[in-house]
């Protein structure tokens, strides 16, 4: 996605709520330098906050601010959790417009993630080498993923293998997609430590009668047409909890090879869903349009009934070809690190939204799914975050690629992570901003003082106006 190119930037972005805290607008380029001993003037207008006049806004309040350095620095405490916006002025000429958000400190102290919980790669049926596959993923501007092949949990390994010993931003959760014998259900396994497709695999025997054992523990209000598909199901759940993952029920309303039949009944989805075995639900991913706003709506009957079961959204990727999944189908979630265990327990813990894509790279467009709270909070990093974060994260997944086939060195993705890493860290307020140095505001005066002394010109023409320009 091509991004509209800004003059000044703000940090931090992400603020604690109630607290007085100092903010900084940096110039963007060297020639958006502030001047130096000039008054500023910023407005605040807080987007969440009671509006008796929506037409007109009454709550707008108004600061001045003079810049030294070439950069502008002002102190104000931000009311509750919500969005604001900033408005940067010089007289009366309008410089910028600022989005930041506040946050109460449980949901602050928490990193937001973009990530993938279930792709495919040539290992099982799916287009693309496994490491190259993360390389993709990094560059669509991913935080994590998961190689979720087809009753193959060994594939990751590959990653970690390639990339062993180099500093990327990027993260793999463990995975495997379970087929359990038996049963027509798609069950993720992501983060748990080792295989459960390997247990039937290797043991077919000891697996059916296993599943002889569960038998006798489905629930009564079963029919029997579902009874050994249920069984199979609690089998499989049991083993990914006792591996330390975290359960997912795949796309039921997935149509295999074309057909209007679905993977999963309605009737059948929602026995799976209100039993409680389940950790998430793969809301929005690769059922087609038409399966996705059936998943939805099934989701939104089943909470009003009291349903509580956190939910991911997963591109199902195969081939990158035409993919219709990937990247518009992934999962925002809050988690207190980027890395497999703190990934699961941020699902777990219901801090995950699941965000649907839609539009091309010059305007995306984006669903989001969960609480009222996240979501409200994930689309502000749909607009300013995420779409920032990839565009310098680019670079690292293509670098990653080349790396993985010995066309580059690992120095060059660890130069490039840090830079996402400086650019995350300055965003939440973890990093000062990187200030103009010495040199640079030499350098701006000097050619400031050549473009006041040459002519006054717009293009080819030659005017007898002053210059107009924010210096």
């Amino acid at each position: 996605m091509l991004p509209t190119p800004k003059n000044y930037a703000i940090y931090p972005s992400v603020i604690p709520a109630d607290r007085e805290v100092e903010l900084t607008v940096v110039p963007c380029e060297k020639a958006f330098l502030l001047v130096e001993g000039e008054e500023y003037d910023i407005g605040i207008t807080h987007i969440g906050a009671d509006e008796p006049f929506y037409h007109k806004s009454q709550t707008r309040h108004f600061l001045k601010a003079t810049a030294h350095s070439g950069v502008l620095r002002f102190t104000y405490t931000f009311p509750g959790e919500m969005e604001h916006l900033i408005f940067l002025s010089r007289g009366e000429t309008k410089l910028q417009e600022f989005n930041i958000y506040s946050l109460k400190e449980d949901l602050y102290r928490l990193r937001p993630l973009r990530g993938d919980f279930h792709s495919h790669s040539y290992r099982s049926d799916g287009k693309r080498d496994p490491a190259a596959l993360a390389g993709h993923f990094r560059e669509q501007g991913y935080d994590f993923f998961a190689l979720t092949d087809h009753n193959r949990y060994f594939p990751g390994g590959e990653i970690d293998e390639t990339y062993a010993g180099v500093k990327t931003g990027f993260s793999r959760v463990f995975g495997e997609e379970v087929h359990a014998p038996g049963s027509v259900v798609h069950i993720v396994h992501v983060g748990g430590k080792s295989s459960v497709a390997d247990l039937y695999v290797h043991d077919r025997e000891g697996y059916e009668a296993a599943i002889d054992e569960y038998m006798t523990h489905v629930p009564a209000h079963v029919p029997e047409e579902f009874r050994l598909r249920y069984a199979c199901c609690m089998w499989v759940t049991d083993r990914i909890h006792e591996a330390g993952g975290l359960a997912i029920f795949a796309h039921p309303y997935w149509m295999p090879g074309g057909s209007r039949m679905v993977n999963v009944t309605t009737e059948y989805a929602t026995m799976l869903l209100q039993s409680g075995m389940f950790d998430a639900y793969e809301l929005v991913g690769g059922m087609g349009q038409e399966g996705v706003n059936r998943s939805v709506a099934l989701w939104s009957d089943l909470r009003a009934e009291g349903l509580k079961i956190s939910v991911v959204g997963s591109s199902d990727v195969h081939g990158l070809e035409k993919a219709y999944t990937f990247p518009y189908y992934s999962t925002v979630c809050f988690a207190e690190k980027n890395e497999n265990d703190s990934i699961i327990s941020a699902v777990k813990a219901g801090n995950s939204v699941a965000v649907e894509m839609t539009g091309d790279e010059y305007a995306r467009h984006y669903r989001c799914y969960g609480s009222l709270r996240l979501v409200t909070y994930a689309q502000f990093l749909l607009r300013n975050y995420f779409p920032a974060m990839t565009r310098i994260e680019q670079g690292e997944g293509v670098a990653m690629r080349a790396y993985a086939i010995g066309e580059a060195e690992a120095q060059l993705i660890e130069l490039q992570a840090q830079l996402a890493d400086n650019f995350r860290m300055r965003f939440f307020g973890q990093m000062p901003p990187a200030l103009p140095t010495p040199a640079m505001l030499a350098f701006e005066e000097k050619w400031r003082e050549v473009q006041l002394n040459g002519p006054i010109s717009k293009g080819s023409i030659v005017y007898t106006d002053k210059v107009s320009r924010q210096i």
